[in-house]
């Protein structure tokens, strides 16, 4: 089984009007940033939004990149093909072959709205648990909230939103052991129901999130101080072998 990632004009649009939120993207990857290390893998890098991130702060180790499409994949490799240290790969995550493509030893594995874009996601964290070296971290950010799953998901190219218990019961099907699990941006759950779920919109409004963009650093205080990331419209998980 093979995993295919079909986003229609709408999706697209979703995609690069999200990726272009600089405040929130930094956000998120502050989020993720502490369970890197080592040889790094990033699993469907896109057009490589959180790979420069990772390159800049991580530049003494070998960093992986990839993605199924292969416009992805070539604009991957003229972006970052002055960079010796960087590697980029066609990863599908059902193929265990695309695995064994990875030559080096990774000790840590990142994948940010991913998983939920794989039809077998359980067999996607058993490809990634063999490849890590033990004492690895696998970490993925996942939509969370199956109530919430509309239009948007559908346009997107989602199979599905998790909940925590929809996580655990996964995980147990993998030899991997949940290090932490939290939910991450509160402030964007009433935009995407009222959006998708009563308005059946499937574009996300660029000026509401140029908006949602600017005021982050406040959403970032409330929800680190006072709401102690126990609500949000996406779960990290961090896996460990």
């Amino acid at each position: 089984m093979s995993t295919k990632i079909i986003y229609s004009k709408e999706g697209n649009k979703n995609l690069l009007t999200m990726e272009a939120a600089d405040s929130f993207t930094n956000w998120m990857y502050d989020e993720i940033k502490p369970y890197l290390g080592g040889n790094i893998l990033e699993l469907g890098s896109g057009i490589g939004t959180y790979s420069e991130k990772v390159i800049k702060d991580f530049n003494k180790s070998i960093v992986v990149v990839s993605d199924i499409d292969q416009e992805y994949i070539k604009f991957l490799e003229i972006k970052f093909q002055s960079n010796k240290n960087v590697f980029v790969k066609n990863i599908d995550l059902n193929r265990q072959e695309c695995f064994n493509e990875i030559k080096c030893k990774i000790n840590s594995v990142y994948a940010l709205n991913v998983l939920e874009h794989v039809e077998d996601d359980v067999k996607a964290l058993n490809e990634v648990y063999n490849l890590l070296e033990t004492g690895g971290t696998f970490t993925i950010l996942v939509p969370a909230h199956t109530f919430l799953f509309n239009c948007i998901d559908q346009a997107i190219g989602h199979y599905r939103r998790y909940s925590k218990k929809i996580v655990v019961d996964k995980v147990k099907q993998t030899k991997f052991k949940i290090e932490n699990m939290f939910y991450f941006n509160f402030a964007a759950i009433l935009g995407w129901y009222v959006n998708g779920n009563i308005f059946k919109k499937a574009i996300v409004n660029e000026g509401l999130m140029n908006f949602f963009d600017k005021i982050v650093p406040i959403f970032k205080v409330i929800e680190k101080y006072f709401l102690f990331h126990r609500l949000g419209i996406s779960l990290i998980v961090v896996l460990t072998k």
